[in-house]
């Protein structure tokens, strides 16, 4: 069952707020400049955004793992200034409307690699991906799947998709995330571009390089500049990353491959066929290293996915993808289940999925799901890019 209702509930400036059925998960459609868009979406955020930093910044000052002050040196000042003017003028703009410092705003954004950084050795999140395109697909397309696998405590914010449009003719981007996480997690754009973010600290170590730009904040660059796919892989090999990471990319051409990136190095891992598979554990044969298990089964959310995948080949529309991303991991007892799935809905593992995502790149439509709250949410991002719908109306007008 999938819903795709949409009820308007709060304006500020030329944004909106939109409810798809409560207020569990929330659209938030921006437009202007930078800046602009920045207060819009602290407007709309403000109180999540305390929520979300009562949660997951706070208990690292009151156990003393570390000091307001050293957090906003490290993730706050470091990462502000080696973003982006784009990058910098969304925070500022956050700044304005929430009341907070622009130091404050980015350690907000950064306390996903702050979490590498205190991390106890282990991986931070277990996510999955799948893409699948050409006979894999009814219609030749790209679809893709994901899973965000992290903490319990991320349960009760709600989840924004926000939709940044521009006017300076760049791209609009569509992102999946919590309040303030301002940074890349899963985005779409306009042109049909896809990207994703999985924790790669299990292979790459967990290490955070603090004299290196925020890869992340980077991502919002590469979705707004970037056409198609080859250019984001480009572009990729181009960075170092401040922290290890596993990156999907997908268009609607159609193209996937992702990208498996320790802070010495990155590279692409190809498909070999029409269909994919992304853990949080490198699976490149080229690194010249054995496949690793994580302690939050990798290697089996890989194989699971890749049979499903096998299994449905020729029929994977956003429905079946759906349907393998809500196949879970474990039975009711908390052994693993035969023919089973990647999603976790019970915390038998070091981590459960918390939110869901399925994208048809060549409709520019999403679904949404939080598993232990909702049903599927469809989203249908023509509507929301600004320019991608006016443009539309002016050619039916001309017919």
């Amino acid at each position: 069952m999938t819903t795709n209702e949409l009820s308007l509930i709060k304006e500020s400036g030329s944004g909106k707020m939109f409810n798809t059925g409560d207020d569990v998960i929330q659209v938030l459609q921006l437009q202007g400049s930078w800046r602009e868009m920045g207060r819009q979406y602290g407007t709309f955020a403000k109180e999540g955004m305390q929520q979300v930093w009562d949660a997951s910044v706070q208990p690292f000052l009151d156990k003393g793992w570390t000091t307001l002050a050293d957090a906003e040196e490290l993730f706050g000042r470091r990462t502000f200034d080696t973003s982006s003017h784009r990058m910098r003028e969304i925070m500022r703009g956050v700044a304005d409307a929430v009341g907070w410092s622009t130091d404050k705003v980015a350690v907000l954004n950064q306390s996903f690699v702050m979490t590498i950084y205190q991390a106890k050795l282990h991986t931070m999140a277990g996510c999955s991906s799948i893409l699948a395109w050409g006979d894999a697909t009814p219609h030749g397309g790209m679809i893709t799947a994901r899973n965000l696998d992290w903490g319990e405590s991320f349960l009760p914010f709600p989840l924004y998709l926000t939709v940044w449009n521009p006017t300076d003719g760049s791209n609009a981007i569509a992102n999946l995330s919590w309040p303030g996480f301002l940074l890349a997690s899963s985005m779409v754009n306009e042109k049909g571009v896809y990207m994703d973010t999985h924790d790669g600290t299990s292979m790459g170590g967990n290490v955070v390089y603090i004299d290196r730009a925020s890869i992340l904040n980077a991502f919002i660059d590469l979705m707004v500049e970037c056409d198609h796919a080859e250019a984001v892989s480009n572009r990729l090999n181009t960075l170092r990353n401040d922290a290890s990471w596993i990156f999907t990319v997908a268009d609607s051409t159609p193209n996937g491959f992702s990208f498996e990136c320790p802070t010495s190095d990155s590279r692409r891992r190809n498909a070999d066929g029409d269909t994919m598979a992304i853990v949080s554990t490198y699976i490149n044969p080229d690194w010249g290293i054995h496949k690793r298990e994580t302690v939050n089964n990798s290697l089996r959310r890989f194989d699971n996915l890749n049979a499903r995948l096998a299994e449905s080949r020729g029929k994977i529309d956003a429905t079946k993808a759906m349907d393998i991303f809500d196949t879970p991991l474990f039975n009711e007892d908390g052994t693993f289940k035969e023919n089973g799935g990647a999603t976790k809905p019970k915390k038998f593992d070091a981590d459960i999925t918390v939110h869901q995502i399925v994208t048809d790149l060549s409709e520019l439509k999403v679904w949404l799901k939080i598993p232990q709250k909702t049903e599927w949410r469809e989203v249908d991002l023509k509507k929301l890019f600004t320019n991608y719908f006016l443009k539309q109306r002016n050619e039916r007008k001309k017919k």
